[in-house]
């Protein structure tokens, strides 16, 4: 049996009509209650965001919290060598004497441990140093810290943010090796973490494994020792400049912590 439908133009295009009048009414409801609930989101968060910028305007006038030393400078990789070479030395301008340079002998044994050179580096006579900036190599190469101690000697190559140059490590640590006859430790301080390049992975696992080679970071080594420094530091002016070396690291070299938060998670 055949069913005629009979097809009315008028009455088809009025029910499209009302459907889409509908889907108009229905998004303008959407969007008008999606709004209202934005505002009532974000509305306290603005007035607390307010209050907070005026608490701080006011509290400025005694605590200077945009104030950074360190960042009005602007340190290259040359800057930020010679601060840390001026707090490693005892005779420094810091006035704090042997404090800062034992507390990076503390912290150093922690990343030594069950090595052989630990034992070495434990009987250092810490009185009899020498801090020197870029210490000179037979090769001509210039190393970027020296701290030297009768019988054992410390080299710093520091990389914020450029690489090695070819076999620099390589290089820096046969120097070590023959400066001498002493103990010696090659300490790689990169501003992101990175692993060494200028040295082969085969040469860099053995001395790692004997305690004198070492990959450390500005946000695992560099300022937990400014941390240290700043707790022990007695010069209010010294402990200030501490305080704003740490912020500078942690402003700076953000993407390290980031990337270390989010290993552990995955860990």
């Amino acid at each position: 049996m055949e069913v005629n439908i009979e097809y009315n133009p008028e009455s088809y295009y009025k029910s499209l009509d009302r459907f889409f009048q509908g889907l108009r009414n229905f998004y303008s409801e959407t969007q008008t209650t999606y709004e209202r609930r934005l505002t009532n989101f974000f509305q306290p968060l603005i007035f607390r965001y307010r209050v907070a910028k005026e608490i701080k305007k006011q509290t400025d006038k005694y605590l200077a919290s945009d104030f950074n030393l360190i960042e009005l400078i602007k340190p290259d990789e040359n800057r930020i060598s010679d601060l840390v070479a001026l707090l490693l030395n005892p005779k420094g301008e810091h006035g704090q004497g042997e404090t800062f340079l034992k507390e990076f002998i503390e912290y150093l044994k922690g990343f030594l441990e069950k090595t052989e050179n630990l034992k070495a580096l434990g009987q250092i006579d810490i009185s009899q140093v020498s801090v020197e900036k870029e210490f000179a190599t037979y090769e001509g190469r210039r190393i970027d810290i020296f701290v030297k101690f009768p019988g054992f000697v410390i080299g710093i190559e520091n990389k914020p943010w450029a690489g090695e140059r070819d076999r620099q490590l390589a290089d820096y640590n046969e120097f070590l090796q023959n400066f001498g006859n002493e103990n010696y430790i090659l300490i790689y301080l990169d501003g992101w973490g990175r692993e060494a390049t200028s040295m082969d992975e085969q040469t860099k696992e053995k001395l790692k494994q004997e305690g004198k080679f070492l990959e450390v970071s500005y946000n695992n080594f560099l300022k937990p020792w400014l941390i240290k420094c700043y707790k022990e530091c007695e010069a209010e002016k010294v402990r200030w400049f501490l305080k704003d070396f740490v912020n500078w690291i942690e402003d700076n070299f953000k993407e390290e912590v980031e990337n270390e938060e989010r290993k552990e998670g995955t860990d």
